[in-house]
């Protein structure tokens, strides 16, 4: 297997906000762990520690091919796959993403929300998130229908 494969997960986990979402609560929500309706960048990163473990399904330490489930695996090679997302978070280049790389790594989807660049998510922008990513999770479904 390949590094597309764990640009394929990481793509479909981290790129937008409603393929982000687990069991229905979203990466912001599970980011504000004091619940006070804002998100800051340091939530946003320090969640991302606990979601390592999810996203590492064998539990080796790293995130990488193994951990890619099959059917996401086959569908990604039959459409020539992307580099992009493994390329972004794997900064030594060893094909796999320790746990330190990921927390540590690109936080696109915190930048793309914080509206005004304050490092913190309020109410208004977490709204604004979330009206994105259903349009996204739209959008999506409706080219796996045509």
């Amino acid at each position: 297997m390949s590094r597309t494969f764990v640009s394929a997960a990481l793509l479909i986990l981290l790129s937008t906000p409603a393929l982000a979402q687990v069991r229905g609560e979203g990466v912001f929500e599970r980011s504000d762990v004091d619940k006070d309706g804002n998100v800051t960048r340091e939530e946003f990163i320090a969640a991302r520690g606990d979601h390592f473990a999810k996203l590492d399904r064998n539990s080796d330490g790293y995130i990488d091919s193994s951990d890619v489930p099959e059917r996401l695996a086959k569908r990604r090679q039959l459409k020539g796959g992307n580099d992009a997302m493994g390329a972004q978070f794997d900064a030594d280049g060893d094909k796999k993403v320790s746990k330190e790389e990921f927390v540590n790594g690109p936080t696109k989807l915190f930048d793309r929300a914080d509206a005004n660049k304050d490092n913190v998510l309020d109410s208004t922008e977490l709204a604004a998130a979330k009206e994105a990513a259903k349009a996204a999770g739209d959008n999506w479904r409706n080219r796996k229908r045509q």
